[in-house]
């Protein structure tokens, strides 16, 4: 009786297995096209291949299998499943068979075959399909794709490798001014902060995306190190994104919102003591993050280069320029046709010499997605070149982009959706076979702005007369001075200098505190030596041609900014000014030294100070004339110290105060002399040149103010 049962009961499980697994591979189907439908590749890809293991041949099935593999980058099976469907079924009206065919072609970059998917594509999709357009610029982009070729600057293009990247989405790599090891980045990956969530920025396990937190991660000698997140008070429930630094690296801007393309901007300081904010302020720009501006990119802590959408533009994502000006920043402009295009421009980076700006485009010049772009501004010009595609290794048929130059220019980072990634996009690094020279030279004026308001170093006035301009000159060391830049402007202010030959030349060279005012002004006197010898060697004589240092005495910029130090002082302060004025008669042409544009925010007295006393007459006391440094200290409680000499002296002229009054003058003679200086003498100067006592007389008629140094 018990093996009748059993024999019975194997009959009717035999009976009623097909319907099982039927109703299983049923539920296998059902539930991988519902993740199919919400993008969640992996499950889709597990549900529906043991559905196609048990119901082999389905083409919506293979179709759908070939389209996950192709979102997981896995191009050479989604290519197997496409075209195998594709082959079966000439005559398929399936769209989404033939545009991720296409798609999968146009990422191995068989540009040739990709254009004949497309148009299959073309053929079935309808007129009203909403990608239909979108498909005849990848069309365009594949025939682009022909015609461009391998980048023979680039050496490698690598993948920053696994502990850095994930099957999830890692972009906007953002290099740490402090650390060259250091990268930050932003990543939506399986474990943030915020989880999964949808488009409206709820909680949804289903059909939600990974929230961004922002990461981390240091080179060491086996490679990128795993990334770590920045911690909880910066990375929160929301999505947060790692934009820019800013103050030599002590303030991180970021984004956060709900969305991706709503939110707000964050300035978070490092040097901040409140220990009870939560919340760092707001960044107060005219970017409108919560309207969809973003990609901002800060050059010089005054200026800002960012991506919107607003009215006006060129189409899609422009790019707009701000700078910082009398405490606020000015109303956004597009940086106009040269630039931007019908098509999206974002992520831009402008490079140290303030001239070579890349950025990302998907314009049909590009080889799929996004390319990286670079155009150069000509100064002589006053114009931007035809944006150049990067080519490849750099670019690919996906999307390329936040590309950005490491301080030494022999590197670059940028992220990519590209094929062979790990996920959605990847982290890459790009080794250059060269430093590039844009990233090893500072420019003047420093960037493209201060070019265009020059708009030319020479034009005609409203008054009929002609005037000049002169940039200042810009360094950060010794080796700066005679930079190719300067000396473009050196060569300008002699060319100028030779066509004015009843002119004088002053050279003034400014610092910012490094030290002691003793070596300060000794260091600045050998640089405007190197300045002098420079005109001398361009045809202009030495007797024309008056040196000074001044030290740190009369900045351009605050050092200090509401109680923080400005990280743009040491940048500004540091210049050089090359100044022609003739004595005793008026100039055919008004020469000016051009400065940047401070804020009144931003503005130090010093300098307006200098331009005040030095103008017309003024007088100073001569201290001691040494042929090294003068390493007395009691000159320190004086002040106004300056240096002056002329190309080849060998000897240097010690002075102290800078006054309108001559009464003044004496009267710091006198203490000097107290303090032992017996040689002090007060002198006097016209537009800042020494002015002897006997070519004095002959001037007495148009510069009053002389005569009690001529009596005295």
């Amino acid at each position: 009786m018990t093996r009748l049962r059993s024999v019975f009961c194997l009959l009717i499980f035999a009976l009623l297995s097909p319907a099982l697994w039927a109703q299983k591979a049923a539920e296998w189907k059902k539930n991988g096209e519902k993740a199919f439908a919400n993008g969640r590749w992996a499950d889709a890809l597990a549900l529906l291949s043991q559905y196609q293991q048990e119901k082999p041949g389905d083409p919506a099935v293979l179709t759908k299998l070939g389209i996950v593999h192709y979102h997981l980058h896995q191009a050479g099976k989604a290519r197997q499943f496409l075209e195998y469907v594709a082959k079966q079924n000439p005559g398929s009206q399936d769209a989404d068979l033939f545009l991720y065919l296409a798609r999968t072609l146009h990422g191995q970059q068989e540009f040739e075959r990709a254009i004949p998917a497309y148009k299959s594509f073309l053929r079935v999709c309808g007129e009203k399909h909403p990608l239909r357009a979108g498909v005849a610029d990848h069309i365009r982009r594949c025939v682009s794709g022909m015609a461009i070729r391998s980048n023979d600057k680039v050496a490698l293009v690598e993948n920053l490798g696994d502990r850095v990247n994930t099957p999830g989405d890692e972009f906007a790599p953002l290099l740490s001014p402090n650390y060259t090891n250091r990268l930050y980045f932003s990543a939506a990956r399986e474990g943030t902060d915020g989880g999964r969530r949808n488009d409206a920025g709820l909680a949804d396990s289903v059909a939600g995306r990974w929230c961004s937190d922002m990461f981390f991660t240091n080179q060491t000698t086996s490679g990128w190190d795993y990334a770590v997140p920045l911690g909880s008070l910066l990375n929160t429930p929301r999505h947060e994104v790692a934009l820019s630094f800013a103050g030599k690296g002590q303030v991180l801007f970021y984004f956060r919102g709900f969305t991706l393309y709503s939110g707000d901007i964050f300035a978070d300081t490092a040097g901040r003591k409140d220990e009870y904010a939560v919340t760092p302020p707001a960044f107060v720009s005219p970017m409108k993050a919560e309207e969809g501006d973003g990609n901002p990119f800060f050059f010089n802590d005054t200026t800002l280069i960012f991506s919107s959408r607003r009215a006006g533009g060129q189409g899609g994502l422009d790019l707009y320029i701000t700078t910082f000006s009398d405490s606020a920043w000015t109303e956004p402009r597009n940086l106009g046709p040269a630039i931007n295009s019908p098509y999206d421009e974002v992520t831009p980076f402008l490079a140290r010499d303030g001239r070579t700006l890349y950025f990302s485009s998907n314009r049909t010049e590009s080889i799929g997605g996004l390319d990286v772009f670079k155009t150069i501004f000509e100064d002589d010009k006053l114009a931007w070149q035809a944006p150049l595609n990067l080519g490849t290794p750099v670019n690919s048929p996906g999307d390329d982009a936040w590309f950005s130059l490491a301080a030494d220019g022999r590197m670059a980072f940028f992220s990519s959706d590209r094929l062979d990634s790990y996920g959605e996009r990847d982290l890459y690094i790009v080794y250059f076979k060269e430093q590039m020279a844009e990233q090893g030279r500072t420019s003047q004026p420093p960037s493209f702005l201060e070019a265009e308001r020059l708009a030319a170093t020479a034009k005609k006035s409203d008054t009929g007369i002609q005037s000049a301009m002169i940039p200042s000159l810009f360094y950060h060391s010794d080796q700066d001075v005679l930079s190719p830049d300067n000396l473009k402007i050196i060569e300008a202010a002699a060319a100028l200098a030779r066509q004015l030959p009843q002119a004088k030349v002053a050279v003034t060279c400014h610092t910012d505190e490094t030290g002691a005012a003793k070596f300060d002004l000794y260091y600045g006197i050998k640089r405007a030596e190197m300045v002098g010898r420079a005109l001398t060697d361009l045809g202009v004589s030495a007797g024309r041609v008056s040196l000074f240092s001044c030290g740190p005495n009369y900045p351009l910029v605050r050092t200090i900014v509401d109680a923080t130090p400005n990280p743009a002082a040491a940048a500004m302060n540091r210049r050089i000014e090359i100044s022609l004025v003739a004595i005793g008669e008026k100039l055919p042409v008004e020469v000016s030294v051009q400065r940047p544009e401070v804020s009144e925010l931003m503005a130090a007295p010093g300098a307006k100070f200098f331009d005040e006393n030095i103008r017309g007459v003024s007088f100073r006391v001569e201290v001691a004339t040494t042929r090294q440094i003068l390493t007395n200290d009691a000159l320190a409680m004086f002040s106004d110290l300056m240096i002056e000499t002329q190309p080849g002296a060998g000897s240097y002229r010690y002075t102290a105060g800078l006054f309108k009054q001559f009464d003044k003058a004496v009267q710091l003679r006198n203490d000097l002399q107290k303090q032992g200086f017996a040689e002090a003498t007060a002198i006097a100067c016209i537009e800042g040149i020494r002015i002897p006592k006997a070519e004095a007389v002959g001037l007495l008629k148009k510069y009053p103010d002389l005569a009690p140094y001529i009596r005295g």
